[in-house]
């Protein structure tokens, strides 16, 4: 897909619109790992991309420059955060029961749409949900699909895949007011971080709120570092030698290799 528009924000926009493209399968990975600032765009082009795939397999003008796929067999998507409280179902068993119904139906053909996985739960239950799943969609389903996430070390983890394209939507931070501006390009790489305090000021939290929790995430930050560190230091000779038994001594992208 090259320069992609959503259809309906489109309308609304106009000439202001900023067009993207999507590569998925052939000579591209599979698979797009996406980050990117709170608000940068990124459910945007989640959704776009499944409403041109919709609209092509109909038959539909498709809003893009140049557009070629494969059919899919289904489109999978959980996007957004609602509960069912009638049936006393939380926001993230919603979340997972959606994800439990892609896991259990996706297929080779399919396209999947997954859109920050894991936030309903704790920081480290989130991850590790967010990284078997996953894992599971590139490995096992083998299916094309795009991931969004704010967990910046998820990117760090499959970097090295040939299976994921690591892409994030583009921001400009101005120095003087250091606010942030949203450029709503998707590029190669990926988010150095959420600026969710950037939304926090957007939604008119009092500034001394705001300035609180940046320290707050500062101090938070320098303390998890150290704690790394202090874990690092305490692996025992032993302890690394079985790792890089397990391993063979090889490098984390040629294990993923080995895994294809």
């Amino acid at each position: 897909m090259e320069d992609m528009r959503h259809p309906c924000v489109l309308e609304s926009i106009g000439s202001d619109y900023i067009p993207n493209d999507v590569n998925l399968g052939g000579e591209n990975s599979t698979m797009i790992l996406l980050t990117g600032p709170n608000m940068g765009g990124k459910s945007t082009l989640l959704r776009q991309t499944c409403i041109a795939a919709i609209m092509a397999q109909l038959g539909c003008f498709v809003p893009a420059s140049k557009f070629r796929l494969t059919p899919f067999d289904r489109i999978f998507t959980r996007i957004g955060a609602n509960d069912n409280i009638m049936a006393g179902q939380s926001t993230f068993m919603v979340e997972l029961s959606e994800t439990s119904k892609i896991l259990k139906d996706a297929t080779p053909r399919s396209l999947v749409i997954l859109d920050e996985l894991g936030r309903g739960t704790s920081t480290f239950d989130g991850y590790a949900i967010a990284y078997a799943v996953l894992y599971h969609l590139i490995i096992n389903v083998g299916c094309l699909g795009l991931f969004s996430t704010h967990y910046g070390t998820l990117t760090n983890e499959f970097e090295s895949n040939p299976l994921v394209s690591l892409k994030y939507m583009s921001f400009h931070v101005d120095e003087e007011s250091k606010q942030v501006v949203f450029l709503y390009k998707l590029v190669d790489g990926k988010c150095p971080e959420s600026y969710g305090m950037n939304v926090a000021k957007m939604a008119n939290i009092p500034a001394s709120i705001v300035a609180y929790a940046e320290q707050v995430a500062e101090e938070f930050e320098k303390t998890q570092i150290l704690k790394a560190k202090e874990v690092e230091a305490d692996l025992s000779l032993t302890t690394l030698a079985s790792f890089k038994g397990i391993v063979n001594g090889e490098s984390i992208s040629n294990i993923w290799k080995s895994l294809q």
